[in-house]
């Protein structure tokens, strides 16, 4: 048990809805983050609120007392929750079997949680899979404070909150405001009886968050007691939202009709235990829980848990919807079916926040000062546009984004109101007061730690590819159209003279990652590899192959690409310690899987024609094979943001991120049109 109690210690399940809103807890259910929890809200500019932590839940026998739930506190944990938790499933929802000590076959209770896609609104079902009736005993824990805080020691007075029970006869209900802060959470249970119950549970610890420098002790309090009994089979819900709960059985069929269609783990628990073996169908040896197909599935459903808001979050769960990795990730559902609307009505809604030529990094709605601090996101967002358009082949839609096209290069070209220049060779330069406008932007007392000033050699190919991809709709939109509109000669005037002068970044063996003047700065990151990641080539087939292999030796990991090369004096290892530490390391070394998906189309475009499809696809399939495998173990719910530098690679940063399911999914659906001869 010890040995399985650590191994879920640190893989994380997460749910989402449509609004920001999500759950989030670790595998064995003990919260190690602030922001795990069984209900974290959220409103259309995402503000999120912290409402439910989890619940103190108790099942009695015959005078046997079974503690499910397990709380960190400075010097234990208490109660032993864990030490019954037989085995947990992190996809397709979180999954919890239970039994008594030992596990056993009499004792058996399954625990699972899901979300509402369109309301912030989290279902918890309780099932008695055991021999015997059971009695069951549940405190909820309040939080109802903004996700990024906590409750300190000594700032919760249950005094301030109202609350009231409602029976129906549909079931009954529960309702706490807490006045201090206007926050509202509505409980319903399908069955059984609540009673008024009111204390704290006092110094929950978050060791996470103790880890990373921040306070990290907290208080949660409790209002009420849910009882009800199963018998042998039988099985109860609990709801909790921030709206009143109408109609809930209804609501209960419209979230398990969320799920339904996916795909169960091959040792899911589904009926009760009538030959006493059901333990002894349960994998313990880390054995292939879901088939490939499943896992695509499965993969598909991960990708769209950062829907939200008609954007996309960047990552739970701290992060709102960035105007870059909305770009990257709209690039992922261009390859999933059915989501083509989502990303024409995306695209259309950053054109209207168009301004001076650049779209926003942040948008008003996102919860934060709007600003328009990244170029690198404007020129993604035109090859978008190129991309939707060759998916649709609409005149209209053509039309618009040429117009769409036409405005931001001229803008870009034109350009008097952000700090950067067009240089005489064509290629943009970055002032140093504008040096964090690219992917690397951590800054430190408002300086950036990896300052790009100069001309970055990632926003130059993404300039060109820009203009590229401007002349291509033109010349698109007039072998369909009546008439004929002709590209800017103001632009496409640019085009060689970038193609010319992008050379001075050649190294030899790798790209210079900026020019200072004509001065290359040689340090090797993987903003050379993401420029040979688009659709139109800078490089040829021979320096292509070159940087391939040296990306291969000095950046690769199982995980995504470095940030650095370890041979880099600047090269950090490790992505440790307090804000300041970890915020040197972001970009200094630390692995980021997002990187993975220009890597492979690296190696695609190096290779295509010189090997077979099915070489490239079982190469392709070494690079993700790490992930895949996690996936198919059930060992990851999601993919997560950075990655340690030097081995052990262990995940940091946040446990969800968009643009690393994106890229994954990226790989995963080319290896499939690879093995089906689709390309």
């Amino acid at each position: 048990m010890n040995n399985y109690f650590m191994e879920t210690h640190h893989h994380e399940w997460i749910l989402t809805n449509k609004l920001g809103g999500y759950a989030l807890g670790t595998g064995n259910l003990i919260n190690q983050r602030k922001y795990h929890g069984l209900l974290i809200s959220s409103d259309h500019n995402f503000h999120r609120t912290h409402l439910v932590a989890g619940m103190e839940e108790k099942v009695e026998w015959r005078g046997e007392l079974i503690h499910l739930d397990s709380n960190n506190y400075n010097n234990c944990i208490y109660p032993e929750g864990f030490l019954h938790l037989v085995k947990p499933w992190l996809r397709p929802y979180p999954i919890f079997l239970y039994s008594a000590l030992p596990h056993q076959n009499d004792i058996l209770i399954k625990k699972e949680i899901f979300m509402d896609a369109n309301s912030n609104t989290v279902l918890v079902k309780y099932t008695n899979l055991g021999h015997h009736k059971l009695h069951f005993e549940f405190h909820p824990k309040y939080t109802m404070i903004n996700h990024h805080e906590i409750n300190h020691p000594g700032s919760l007075d249950w005094e301030t909150f109202d609350s009231k029970v409602v029976e129906d006869n549909q079931g009954v209900h529960f309702y706490t405001k807490r006045q201090s802060n206007n926050k509202e959470l509505f409980g319903y249970i399908l069955q059984g009886t609540i009673l008024n119950n009111r204390y704290t549970y006092y110094n929950v610890l978050y060791p996470w968050e103790v880890m990373k420098g921040y306070s990290g002790i907290g208080e949660q309090v409790t209002l009420f007691e849910l009882r009800f009994d199963l018998g042998i089979g039988e099985e109860n819900y609990i709801i909790f939202s921030d709206k009143p709960i109408e109609k809930p059985s209804r609501l209960i069929d419209i979230i398990l009709a969320r799920y339904e269609k996916l795909p169960l783990p091959k040792d899911y628990p589904a009926l009760p235990d009538t030959d006493d073996t059901l333990l002894d169908k349960i994998d313990f040896n880390d054995s292939i829980l879901f088939n490939r197909d499943e896992y695509l599935k499965i993969l598909d459903f991960a990708l769209k848990d950062f829907i939200s808001n008609d954007d996309i979050v960047a990552g739970y769960p701290w992060y709102g919807a960035w105007g870059r990795d909305t770009m990257l990730v709209l690039n992922a559902f261009l390859n999933s079916p059915n989501n083509l609307d989502l990303v024409e009505k995306t695209l259309n809604k950053y054109s209207n926040h168009i301004k001076d030529g650049l779209i926003p990094n942040f948008l008003p709605e996102t919860g934060n000062e709007v600003n328009y601090d990244a170029i690198d996101a404007t020129l993604w967002y035109i090859i978008l546009l190129y991309k939707m358009g060759k998916k649709r082949n609409r005149i209209t839609l053509w039309n618009e984004y040429i117009k769409i096209s036409k405005q931001i290069l001229t803008a870009i070209i034109e350009n008097t109101k952000y700090p950067f220049r067009i240089r005489e060779d064509g290629l943009i330069e970055l002032l140093p007061e504008f040096a964090h406008s690219t992917w690397m932007d951590v800054r430190i007392d408002g300086k950036p730690i990896t300052p790009r000033n100069g001309a970055p050699v990632e926003i130059n190919a993404l300039w060109y590819n820009a203009i590229c991809c401007y002349e291509f709709m033109c010349n698109k939109y007039n072998e369909i159209a009546s008439n004929n509109i002709k590209p800017d000669t103001n632009i496409i005037s640019f085009k060689d003279r970038i193609y010319d002068s992008y050379q001075k970044f050649w190294l030899g063996e790798f790209l210079a990652d900026r020019l200072i003047d004509d001065e290359p700065i040689s340090e090797f990151r993987p903003n050379c590899i993401l420029a040979t990641a688009l659709p139109y080539q800078l490089l040829t087939l021979e320096q292509m192959e070159k940087l391939y292999w040296k990306a291969f030796k000095e950046l690769y990991t199982y995980y995504g690409l470095r940030t650095l090369s370890p041979t880099n004096i600047k090269f950090r290892k490790k992505y440790y310690g307090n804000q300041r530490e970890r915020d040197f390391a972001f970009h200094n070394g630390s692995v980021w899987a997002w990187l993975l998906g220009a890597f492979c189309s690296l190696y695609v475009k190096t290779y295509k024609g010189r090997k077979t499809n099915t070489e490239i696809a079982e190469e392709l399939t070494k690079y993700v094979g790490n992930f895949r495998n996690s996936f198919m173990r059930g060992h990851i719910a999601s993919v997560a943001e950075i990655w340690d530098g030097d081995a052990p690679h262990f995940p940091k940063g946040a446990p969800a991120m968009a643009c690393s399911v994106a890229a994954l999914y990226n790989i995963e659906t080319y290896i499939v049109a690879l093995e089906e001869n689709r390309i």
